[in-house]
């Protein structure tokens, strides 16, 4: 069986950012922080700041894509 590919919108990657900052600024204050049943610590920081620089990466691409400029009709009549 063939798995369907999930495309992400800009708003699911601005939601995943959003939450890696949150988890970011919990653990500077020293506290933990429960992301998909998981306890995020201070010793998970460099994992934090991967995921934001993903995220961010994927949030600048889906905002500067335009679908209209993807394509090129030609014109072949003569």
């Amino acid at each position: 069986m063939k798995r369907k590919k999930m495309s992400i919108t800009l708003k699911m990657a601005q939601d995943a950012l959003n939450a890696w900052i949150k988890a970011d600024l919990s653990v500077a204050k020293g506290q933990s922080y429960a992301m998909n049943g998981r306890s995020i610590t201070l010793a998970n920081i460099r994992e934090i700041r991967e995921q934001i620089h993903y995220w961010e990466r994927r949030v600048a691409a889906l905002s500067s894509f335009k679908p209209n400029t993807l394509a090129a009709l030609a014109d072949f009549s003569c």
